[in-house]
């Protein structure tokens, strides 16, 4: 046997333990015995666009447009078909609720860099059938402080204006959208500074 056949069937079992070692490494692969990786390194095999848009923003843009949609679909589609101005709120709750939990909520998991980066943008982080009855009533609530800030709006302009015959602050999608979006982040900000001293009185705690 001549020593370059010995080199070329050496190289070759090398490379078959080197691939078998790779292949039973990938199956057995959990949290456990996976390498950290860094955040850097993650980014490097995301697509990048030519646009930088901070992440907050995307948040506030998808908040946003699903609750100017569900306005438009509920509280407009609707109107002709339910007399009724609180059962078509009770409605677009409903609905909204739903809409939050299956789809804004998920978008917001899918651009996420890390797993859990984007749980502080949500009120409701638990999954499954609990996080959507969480979610519509989370969604009864804001529904109800988007009335007293409409009501209120209305109240404050007709004061000023000394007008009654008509209602100066109609419902419409964007500005709809723009005060349900707005309420949903208050209360999302409320709920991470409740949790952020929370842990901090905790850490007091275990250092004393």
């Amino acid at each position: 046997m001549s020593r370059k056949y010995e080199k070329e069937e050496q190289i070759d079992k090398d490379f078959y333990k080197l691939n078998k070692k790779a292949v039973e490494d990938l199956v057995t692969a959990d949290k456990e015995n996976s390498p950290e990786v860094s955040r850097e390194e993650l980014k490097q095999y995301r697509k990048h666009s030519s646009l930088n848009i901070p992440n907050w923003l995307k948040v506030v843009f998808i908040k946003f447009w699903f609750a100017g949609a569900g306005c438009y679909f509920f509280l407009w589609g609707l109107g002709i078909y339910v007399p009724s101005g609180l059962d078509l709120m009770a409605i677009t709750a409903l609905a909204m609720g739903f809409v939050t939990d299956i789809l804004v909520n998920n978008i917001l998991r899918f651009m996420e860099e890390t797993p859990g980066a984007n749980d502080k943008w949500m009120m409701v982080t638990v999954r499954g059938f609990v996080s959507l009855i969480l979610n519509v009533i989370y969604s009864f609530v804001i529904m109800f402080c988007v009335y007293a800030t409409y009501n209120g709006i209305n109240r404050l302009i007709i004061g000023m204006t000394g007008k009654t015959d008509t209602l100066p602050f109609a419902v419409e999608p964007v500005a709809f959208g723009l005060i349900y979006m707005g309420v949903d982040m208050l209360f999302v900000g409320l709920k991470r500074l409740v949790v952020k001293n929370l842990a901090g009185a905790r850490k007091k705690e275990e250092k004393s």
